[in-house]
């Protein structure tokens, strides 16, 4: 599936900085179907903050009736939020589990 003739087109410099990404697969789909939302988090990336808040406002529905987004699409995005958000929080404990050895 292509992107939308309306997106406007991948930005060479989020082109190079996708590809120069350590660990992370080229995020194909992402690019193809959305190169909006590429470019977006590009131009967030040197702020934790916003690209904290990019992924946040992508990966849950805070407005509701959103069709999500395709699984492809949707498995690159976590990718790269687990590569490029870095939560200095310690993790939630599950009141249930967290006295089992």
């Amino acid at each position: 599936m292509a992107a939308d003739p309306n997106e406007p087109p991948l930005h060479p410099d989020t082109d190079a900085w996708l590809r120069a990404l350590p660990g992370v697969d080229y995020p194909e789909a992402l690019v193809a179907r959305f190169p909006r939302i590429a470019n977006a988090l590009a131009a967030a990336r040197d702020d934790p903050d916003a690209l904290r808040q990019r992924f946040d406002e992508l990966l849950h529905d805070h407005r509701g009736g959103r069709r999500g987004f395709p699984f492809d699409v949707l498995m690159e995005l976590l990718a790269l939020r687990d590569a490029l958000v870095l939560d200095d929080r310690p993790p939630e404990q599950d009141d249930a589990t967290k006295w089992v050895s």
